[in-house]
């Protein structure tokens, strides 16, 4: 079963946020919100195959069916909760592949910069080759420079406006992840090897909240469009920010998140 941390609301509530944090990274990317967030709901803030506290056997295919097994095997646990599913990028495919096998386990799920996957045959061979190629990186080198070149790609610029202390926090998480681990969650479940889920986005039931930064132009368009598929979608799109709305905008990211809660 997944790696969790489990955090009491201040307040006697069954409304619960369960949490899924993007590659390279794992669940204390989101420590910066539980004192906010549990004034209100209970927190379960997971960490995926490869990445933080996670012991997946490395044995086993870490493909989309795997992991979307263990996860429900989690949620289970806690089935007489209303539980509301948040993925913030890679997080987020894992999410919303789960929403379209268990809509009925949840009362809702946000979706944070987020895609259903790669339509095109050969864009889709393309990531793989990408992943695949970045998974070698991390096999041959040491973690630095793989997170050196991850800082540098265009998604994550606009983390440069961050405070120096902030940087470097997400910095240090990024470079105390375990690099044969990563290496196996990009074949494993990478871009490329996500299944297409646009055709069943009209499967699930529950609503749903999608969340992009305002400078994140490509997701900001994958938004819209998977509002249109959704049959009860509701989009945010947050000024000033980029890919990482979570820790490029904390407070406006709890007030979409505890809105969205309070009105389903």
């Amino acid at each position: 079963m997944l790696h969790y941390n489990w955090y009491t609301s201040q307040q006697e509530t069954k409304k619960t946020v369960v949490m899924l944090h993007g590659f390279i990274s794992d669940h204390s990317t989101f420590q910066g919100h539980i004192e906010s967030l549990t004034k209100t709901v209970n927190l379960l803030l997971v960490d995926l195959p490869g990445h933080g506290d996670d012991t997946s056997p490395m044995t086993v295919l870490w493909d989309f069916e795997w992991i979307i097994t263990q996860l429900h095997e989690l949620l289970s646990r806690y089935s007489e909760y209303d539980l509301y599913l948040h993925g913030y990028s890679m997080g987020a495919r894992v999410a919303l592949g789960y929403a379209t096998k268990h809509s009925e386990m949840l009362s809702g799920l946000v979706l944070e910069s987020g895609s259903p996957g790669i339509q095109d045959e050969m864009a889709r061979i393309e990531r793989q080759q990408v992943d695949q190629a970045r998974a070698r990186v991390l096999q041959v080198a040491n973690i630095e420079v793989f997170v050196n070149d991850w800082e540098r790609l265009p998604l994550f610029q606009s983390q440069q406006f961050l405070s120096a202390e902030e940087q470097q926090r997400i910095r240090q998480m990024r470079l105390s992840q375990r690099p044969e681990r990563l290496a196996k969650a990009l074949v494993d479940y990478g871009t490329g090897n996500m299944p297409n889920l646009w055709p069943r986005l009209a499967d699930i039931q529950c609503p749903v909240q999608l969340i992009v930064g305002e400078w994140d132009e490509k997701f900001v368009g994958i938004a819209h469009k998977m509002a249109q598929q959704f049959k009860y979608a509701d989009i945010q799109i947050v000024p000033e920010v980029g890919h990482t709305v979570h820790v490029e905008e904390y407070e406006k990211f709890d007030t979409i998140i505890l809105a969205f809660i309070l009105a389903n």
